[in-house]
């Protein structure tokens, strides 16, 4: 199983990692990370240190607030050991490859590499492509300072909400509207103390009074955040999971909000911790989706099967799987793994290495959870149509005969103004002629409900007028006919057009075949029908009349009408449009005068609505 989302128009930042001698990390490369960077690993197999390794490149500290390097600490032990019996050289690498912006393309290319280097004594070294001008070094500065990498760390304690708490405030205290609130904060707190501040005048005998500290962000590191409907305090009640979730929407505030920061890569550790299985399935999709943006890549560690199956529906995310492993010396004095990073974006590599890692629990757990994420995405499914179907229970509801019709009817809703979550237009399956016949179709159909008014239009032919006589116990009247409260019976009214055509050649009401296509204008449509039969198929139906009329009128009745031209009114009326070519007449009438059905519409509306 791999488990992959395609990618449009969205740069990985960085395209490539090489470290060395970072702590467990003799030798580590990376290459073509994705938006969103799984990474996996036993504890103590070096994943934190992947994240350590960009916040040392970008923030110049491995962990955040402890400044600078710790060398006998973040240097490499096997490597110390190494340097030690060779008498060779102690220092930490990173180097970091960058697929370039746009705007910087012209004067750093389309990729550009920085090594950056830490010796035993301290100083840091930079190594910038040998061919650089000091103009585009100048760009690779600038291009630099836009980068903001933010390390959240696994214990995620008071100090790190603190942390984000007070950028927050520095990306807010820009704005004028903030500066005139705290101003006003501050003057209200200067009237509550307005006797302090006059006793104190007076002792030294200058004007002294309340002031807002020299750095707001620390007033602004003990803000809390008020959750649920008890107002409780997010980082003093609430638990661990509920606090971490809190953490990724801040920081994206933070970055949304950030002036001189253009593009942003999130070094996150266990964000799954202190989270149930579904809350982690949650938070890896939310950050699938931060992922997606064109200006975010996010690095996270995990021991979760969420974050392996995170998935990217809702965005365009390129996920990678990474595994870290150990590294050690063998016994002929070759540290192995060569390379500590391995993908593992397919579940059989992943087994292989965590395998090699005694992890097999994890794999095992990824593949069922898969197949339980599946099994619970039917199931939501299986929901969503039943919640609609309810929700549209309660929407008045047009039954009509067939899918050209509803088609026909969800157009004409439309014109007359009518929002299509205002209205059910749905199929009935053909002409029920009795109740206990239409009663299952309605079950099928989705109906009914007691607070919903429902219409059944039927085509004005034999079948519907039949049905319409069972349901309501009367004769077709030309107005819809209430069967009972909410439930109303109509056949389509025939138009002017149709009753001359009848008088003409004496068919009586009884004998009418009348459809949804006959509510066009007559001619057009009669046109319109040839065109799309094309002439010789209509000149061979020129002895063929429908058969309401082939077995209803008399022979001389019927004559005029087998000989009548193809595209005349006469032609169109006696046969209708034939049922292998009603799909091509339907899309081509779109462009016919619309009025009868508009007007046939417009009664159904008001009949429903009322």
């Amino acid at each position: 199983m791999t488990i992959r989302c395609e990618t449009q128009n969205i740069m990985q930042l960085i395209r490539r990692i090489e470290i060395s001698y970072l702590r467990s990390l003799y030798t580590a490369v990376l290459d073509h990370p994705g938006d969103m960077n799984v990474v996996f690993g036993r504890n103590d197999s070096g994943k934190s240190n992947l994240l350590r390794a960009l916040n040392l490149f970008f923030n110049g500290e491995t962990e955040p607030g402890r400044g600078d390097v710790e060398f006998g600490l973040d240097f490499s032990d096997i490597r110390r050991k190494a340097a030690k019996a060779a008498k060779g050289r102690q220092f930490i690498a990173i180097r970091v490859d960058f697929n370039v912006p746009l705007n910087f393309r012209r004067s750093l290319g389309k990729t550009i590499s920085l090594k950056r280097q830490w010796n035993i004594d301290g100083d840091m070294t930079e190594t910038p492509p040998r061919s650089m001008t000091t103009g585009s070094k100048i760009q690779l500065t600038r291009f630099l300072n836009q980068i903001d990498f933010t390390y959240v760390p696994a214990i995620k304690d008071l100090n790190v909400f603190g942390d984000l708490i007070e950028r927050m405030y520095a990306t807010t205290a820009e704005s004028s509207g903030f500066e005139e609130a705290t101003n006003t904060f501050v003057d209200a707190i200067r009237k509550q103390t307005s006797g302090l501040s006059t006793s104190l005048s007076e002792l030294f005998s200058s004007k002294t009074r309340l002031a807002a500290p020299t750095d707001m962000g620390l007033l602004f590191r003990s803000l809390d955040f008020s959750h649920g409907e008890d107002g409780h305090s997010l980082l003093r009640q609430k638990g661990d999971g509920v606090k971490a979730r809190h953490l990724p929407e801040l920081l994206r505030y933070i970055n949304e909000n950030e002036a001189n920061k253009k593009f942003f890569v999130w070094g996150f550790e266990e964000p799954e911790n202190s989270l149930d299985l579904g809350a982690a399935d949650a938070e890896a999709e939310r950050f699938a989706v931060i992922a997606g943006r064109t200006d975010t890549q996010v690095f996270v560690t995990s021991h979760s099967p969420a974050f392996y199956l995170a998935r990217c529906e809702k965005s365009k995310a390129a996920i990678r799987r990474i595994f870290i492993s150990k590294q050690q010396v063998g016994a002929d004095d070759i540290v192995h793994p060569k390379n500590a990073i391995s993908l593992i974006d397919s579940l059989d590599d992943a087994e292989s290495r965590m395998k090699e890692a005694s992890l097999l629990q994890l794999p095992y757990l990824i593949r069922h959870w898969d197949e339980l994420k599946k099994d619970r995405d039917a199931l939501e499914e299986q929901s969503n149509k039943l919640k609609h179907q309810l929700e549209a229970l309660k929407v008045p509801t047009l039954f009509v005969e067939g899918r050209f019709d509803k088609e026909l009817f969800d157009e004409a809703f439309a014109r007359a103004g009518v929002a299509k979550s205002a209205v059910n237009v749905r199929i009935l399956e053909g002409t029920p002629s009795t109740m206990p016949e239409l009663l299952p179709r309605l079950r099928r159909a989705g109906a009914l409900h007691p607070d919903a008014k429902v219409l059944f239009l039927f085509d004005n032919d034999s079948a519907g007028r039949r049905a319409h006589r069972n349901l309501c116990g009367k004769i077709p009247p030309t107005t819809i006919c209430e069967v009972s409260d909410g439930i109303g019976v109509w056949v389509l009214p025939q138009s002017a057009e149709s009753i001359a055509f009848c008088k003409s050649h004496a068919i009586r009401p009884e004998q009418l075949f009348f459809t949804s296509e006959f509510l066009y204008p007559a001619q057009a449509a009669a046109e319109l029908c040839v065109k799309v039969m094309g002439v010789k198929e209509a000149a061979a139906s020129r002895n063929t009349i429908h058969e309401t009329y082939h077995g209803a009128l008399t022979q001389a009745g019927a004559a005029p009408l087998r000989g009548a031209e193809p595209g005349s009114v006469d032609w169109f009326f006696a046969r209708g449009v034939p049922a292998s070519y009603k799909e091509k007449f339907a899309t081509a009438a779109k462009n016919l005068p619309q009025d009868q059905v508009d007007a046939v519409a417009v009664a159904a509306w008001t009949y429903l609505s009322s």
